[in-house]
């Protein structure tokens, strides 16, 4: 290392060390400034860590310098001293006595406050004005009242499982409701749109129902298609939902009450005769007799001239295979009166004929077409003309007396044969 260090060059005899400028802060610049005054904050952050008390007893000490000690000298005592702080008459003549105040004037506690900042009043949200202005279960489940809407629910309809409604709540809950963008940066605003906005005012809004019997009806027709397809079970899941949903719609005229209660008939119509077929197509091949019978009494459900000619296909059949050639002869004649495709209408002529040679049957099924007959929506046996009777609020379903008081096959929430005022979807039927 010493050898390396002796090989270095001479430094130059004029060179100088170099000293780096000074550096240019930019607090005392040559610029136009303005005076501010600095807060009590800002000078505790500067100081860093110095006290509140040593700045007051430095601004004391400065404020005493060049006073000297006069007030030490002074030859005035103690006692005048003290007369003159509690006499006040430095502050000149005035008096408080010239004021005229009324002494029954009350200022209240908070007139004389404290200068902290008193946040207003929280107002009333529209939700809860839809829920005092109307008796409608539409209108209150719109409003998030969900406990009122169940309370006007079990007593207009009898229900009583409401874990079904939860997804037909929170779909109309959410129509109910519209999001906007505000200001960059802030969270969407929601809107409360009134569907009486024109003469609403502050506090006498409704809400605006997104259930509509329209979309309704079209939903009626997706079941339709699912029934032609035969996707039984997804289309008595679509027709309950229709009937679910129809309680909370909100019409303004009779015609639009008698639409909605059609809706619900034809809705309980198909979940009566597609729940029936899916059982009866579970049915062991032993059970011949029991599965010609509910294919019998699905003819006598009011379904669709295209869903009722294929019930009465399917009827005709079984009653053939099982040699009861008097019921197939009946059901080959309603068949033809259908007015089915070409090749149906050739197959019930060919049985009608064959029918009428022997029109007897083997077995005796629990069936008179010449009776008429309400169907056991538990029970899928028919009960005729005289016999006791329950019915669902709701659905208008029919139940052998046993039923009474379960939950409804058909609704999955209401329950049978409750007396109970009905359905109510209108301001109309309060009047």
């Amino acid at each position: 290392m010493r050898e390396k260090i002796s090989e270095l060059p001479a430094p130059l005899e004029e060179a100088a060390l170099l000293v780096p400028p000074p550096c240019k802060t930019n607090d005392n610049g040559n610029w136009p400034l303005l005076t501010v005054s600095k807060g009590f904050f800002e000078g505790a952050i500067k100081n860093k860590g110095q006290g509140i008390a040593d700045d007051v007893n430095d601004e004391d000490d400065e404020e005493d310098a060049g006073w000297g000690n006069d007030s030490l000298n002074s030859e005035a005592s103690d006692d005048e001293l003290e007369a003159k702080s509690e006499d006040g008459s430095g502050w000149g003549g005035d008096s408080d006595d010239d004021l005229d105040i009324p002494d029954d004037i009350d200022i209240g506690p908070d007139a004389v406050g404290d200068g902290s900042y008193v946040p207003p009043t929280k107002g009333t949200s529209q939700a809860i004005h839809w829920a005092n202005n109307s008796q409608l279960a539409g209108d209150h489940v719109a409003a998030g009242s969900f406990e009122s809407a169940c309370r006007l629910l079990h007593d207009q309809l009898a229900m009583v499982d409401f874990e079904v409604m939860k997804p037909v709540f929170m779909q109309c809950y959410a129509g109910a409701r519209s999001s906007f963008v505000g200001l960059p940066s802030l969270v969407p605003m929601t809107g409360f749109p009134h569907r009486n906005w024109r003469d609403a005012g502050p506090k006498n809004g409704l809400p605006n129902i997104s259930v509509k019997l329209e979309a309704l009806t079209d939903r009626l027709q997706e079941a339709y298609t699912l029934t032609t397809k035969g996707k039984f079970q997804e289309a008595v899941d679509t027709m309950r939902k229709v009937m679910l949903l129809v309680p909370l719609t909100v019409v303004d005229t009779k015609n639009k009450i008698a639409e909605a209660q059609e809706l619900i008939r034809i809705c309980r119509e198909y979940i009566i005769a597609l729940s029936m077929e899916i059982e009866r197509k579970a049915l062991p091949k032993s059970e011949a007799k029991r599965s010609c019978e509910m294919a019998a009494y699905m003819t006598h459900c009011q379904l669709q001239p295209k869903h009722l000619i294929l019930s009465l296909n399917t009827a005709m059949t079984l009653a053939y295979k099982i040699k009861n050639f008097k019921s197939a002869h009946a059901f080959a004649k309603r068949l033809i009166e259908m007015g089915p495709k070409p090749e149906v209408a050739q197959k019930a002529r060919k049985v009608l004929a064959a029918c009428e040679k022997n029109l007897s049957n083997e077995m005796e099924l629990d069936y008179d077409q010449h009776n008429p007959f309400d169907l056991c929506a538990a029970s899928y046996t028919p009960i005729y003309r005289g016999k006791a009777v329950v019915k669902d609020p709701l659905s208008g379903a029919s139940y052998l007396p046993e039923y009474n008081g379960q939950v409804c096959r058909v609704t999955k929430s209401t329950k049978i044969g409750a007396d109970v005022v009905g359905l109510r979807i209108s301001p109309i039927q309060f009047r």
